[in-house]
C-alpha cells in the first residue's frame, strides 16, 4: 500500500472510530480486503516473470576520440561510443514481467525487457518454466510479444479492459515481479491519464501513459495494471525514480492495437514523412517571448502546427518534396495539425505509399505540398539518420562539427552515426564515430556524392574500398563486401 492510499485510509478509519462506528467499519474493510485477495487469485495465474539472457560481444578499443564529437551524436539522440569500453556491453540477464495474451501462448511484455535477448525464460507463479521466442517488438511504444515454446493447453488468459473508459481516481492494482519477487501485488489509484513528453531512460515516439500511485518497481515492467474487477487496464512500464508514487503504464488499448500486428508480421507498419526536430511553437520561444508573439512574427494566425526546426532527413519523402527548415506544417489532407506529436500520430496511422497533401506555412504565406509517405524504419534513431548503406548510416562532416571536435579544417568526409549488427559494414569493423574520407579512392564530402559512389560501385558479390579515419586518428583502407543478394 503506497503512502497516499494509506493516509486516506487512516483518516477514514480515525473518523469512523471517533464516531463510535468501529463495528460498522469492520464489514467494509473485510469486503475491500476480500476484493483485493480475489484480484490476486484471479490474475496471478496469467502473470509471468520474464528473464532474458543478453548478448555480449567485445571489440578492441579505438584510442582517444575527438573531444567535441559528442555534440553531433547528441543532436540525433545517440550516445557517443566510449573507446575505452567494449563495442557492445550488455548485462548478462534482464528481468521483467508479462501477462498471457491468448491460448496460443503469446505473452505481452515491454520491449526493453527482451531487447537484445539471446534466450528467454518465462516462469509462472506456480513455478512452471518455459522457453520463449521473440515474435515481434515495437521500440516506439515499448511493446513486445513473445511466445512460449510447447505452451500448455490450460493457459490462463488475462482479461483486457477498455482503457478509454478508465477514470482518474479509480482503484489500480499492479502485479508483477519487482526485483524478481514473483506474484507481487500492490494497489493504489489512477492518478492521471494521457501523460506524455516524459523524460524516460528509453526513447518512445508514442506516449499516452496512465499515471498511478500503485507501487511499481524495477522488475514490474511488462506486468499488468488491473482494475477492481481484475481486468487489465495497462502495462506497467516506467517509474519516476526521483519522485514518490509515480508509476506509468501503457494503456491496454494501445497494446490491443500493436500486439496483433506484431503477432501477424513481427513489426508495426507506419507511415513516414522524414522531418527532423519538429516542435510545438510554445516550445521554441525563449525568455519573455510568448508563443503568440512568435507566431505573429512569422505571420501565423495562431500557434497550431508542427514547426520544422531541423529540416528534412536525406532521401526521405520530406526532402524529396522540398520541406525546409522553419516550415510550419498546419494540415495533412485537410485535417488540422494541433502539435508536433499530433503530426507524428497522424502520419504514423497512415500506410506507406499513401499520397498526402500538406498545408505548410513558409515565409509568412501558405503553400501546399504533395508527397507520398514512405515506411517508417521502426526505430526513431534510424529514422533520424535516414537510409542505411551497407548497414551504416552516415552524415556529412560539417564545418561546425570540425570546429567543435577540434578536427582539421581541410578534413572532408562522412561521419558514421550508426552501424547495424551483422551488416557488411559491421563485419568490416567500421564503427560508430569513424569518418569516411574516400569511397573507391574518390573523395567524398556530401550525401549525394556518397550515395552516387555506392550506387556505382556497391554491386552484388563485389567489394567497395573505403578510406576511414578511426577515432584515434589513424587512417585505414577498409574493404567492405557487398552481399550476393545486393547492397543493404
Amino acid at each position: 500500500m503506497t503512502s497516499t492510499p494509506r493516509a486516506i485510509f487512516h483518516v477514514v478509519l480515525a473518523t469512523l472510530l471517533c464516531a463510535g462506528a468501529a463495528q460498522a467499519i469492520t464489514p467494509m474493510l473485510r469486503e475491500l480486503e476480500d476484493a483485493f485477495i480475489r484480484i490476486g487469485e484471479q490474475v496471478r495465474p496469467a502473470v509471468v516473470n520474464v528473464e532474458s539472457e543478453q548478448e555480449e560481444e567485445e571489440a578492441p578499443a579505438q584510442g582517444p576520440r575527438a573531444p567535441g564529437l559528442e555534440d553531433f551524436f547528441k543532436y540525433y539522440g545517440i550516445p557517443m561510443p566510449d573507446p575505452e569500453d567494449p563495442r557492445m556491453q550488455r548485462r548478462p540477464v534482464a528481468s521483467g514481467s508479462g501477462f498471457v495474451f491468448d491460448k496460443a501462448g503469446h505473452i505481452i511484455t515491454n520491449n526493453h525487457v527482451i531487447d537484445g535477448a539471446k534466450s528467454i525464460k518465462v516462469r509462472f507463479f506456480d513455478g512452471k518454466e518455459y522457453a520463449a521466442d521473440v515474435v515481434g517488438r515495437d521500440a516506439d511504444t515499448d511493446i513486445a510479444v513473445i511466445k512460449l515454446k510447447n505452451a500448455p493447453a490450460d493457459l490462463h488468459v488475462a482479461e483486457l479492459a477498455n482503457s478509454d473508459e478508465v477514470k482518474v481516481g479509480q482503484f489500480a492494482i499492479a502485479l508483477g515481479s519487482p526485483r524478481g519477487l514473483e506474484g507481487s501485488l500492490s494497489f493504489g489509484h489512477v492518478s492521471a491519464l494521457g501523460r506524455d513528453e516524459l523524460r524516460l531512460p528509453i526513447t518512445l515516439r508514442f506516449q499516452n501513459f496512465i499515471q498511478t500511485d500503485a507501487a511499481i518497481n524495477f522488475g514490474n515492467s511488462g506486468g499488468p495494471l488491473v482494475d477492481i474487477d481484475g481486468r487489465v487496464i495497462g502495462m506497467n512500464t516506467a517509474i519516476d525514480a526521483v519522485g514518490e508514487s509515480l508509476g506509468f503504464a501503457i494503456p491496454i488499448n494501445m497494446v490491443k492495437e500493436v500486439a496483433p500486428q506484431l503477432i501477424a508480421s513481427g513489426k508495426v507498419t507506419r507511415g513516414f514523412l522524414g522531418v527532423i526536430g519538429i516542435m510545438d511553437i510554445k516550445d521554441i520561444v525563449t525568455g519573455t517571448t510568448t508563443a503568440e508573439e512568435f507566431a505573429e512574427a512569422i505571420g501565423l494566425p495562431d500557434t497550431a502546427g508542427a514547426y520544422v526546426n531541423g529540416g528534412a532527413i536525406p532521401d526521405s519523402p520530406a526532402e524529396k518534396a522540398g520541406i525546409k527548415k522553419d516550415d510550419v506544417i498546419r494540415k495533412i489532407n485537410g485535417d488540422p495539425i494541433v502539435s508536433a506529436q499530433d503530426l507524428v500520430k497522424k502520419v504514423s496511422a497512415m500506410s506507406p505509399g499513401t499520397s498526402v497533401k500538406l498545408d505548410v506555412w513558409r515565409e509568412k504565406a501558405p503553400t501546399e505540398i504533395q508527397l507520398t509517405l514512405a515506411e517508417y524504419p521502426g526505430d526513431a534513431r534510424k529514422a533520424a539518420l535516414g537510409k542505411a548503406f551497407l548497414g551504416m548510416r552516415v552524415q556529412p562532416l560539417t564545418p561546425e562539427l570540425k570546429k567543435r571536435a577540434g578536427l582539421a579544417e581541410d578534413l572532408e568526409g562522412m561521419v558514421v552515426m550508426d552501424v547495424e549488427k551483422n551488416s557488411p559494414a559491421y563485419d568490416a569493423e567500421i564503427m560508430q564515430g569513424d569518418i569516411i574520407t574516400e569511397v573507391q579512392q574518390n573523395p567524398v564530402k556530401t550525401m549525394d556524392e556518397f550515395r552516387a559512389l555506392l550506387d556505382e560501385h556497391a554491386k552484388p558479390g563485389k567489394s567497395v574500398l573505403f578510406r576511414v579515419q578511426k577515432q584515434g586518428g589513424d587512417t585505414l583502407p577498409i574493404l567492405v563486401k557487398v552481399p550476393e543478394a545486393g547492397a543493404q
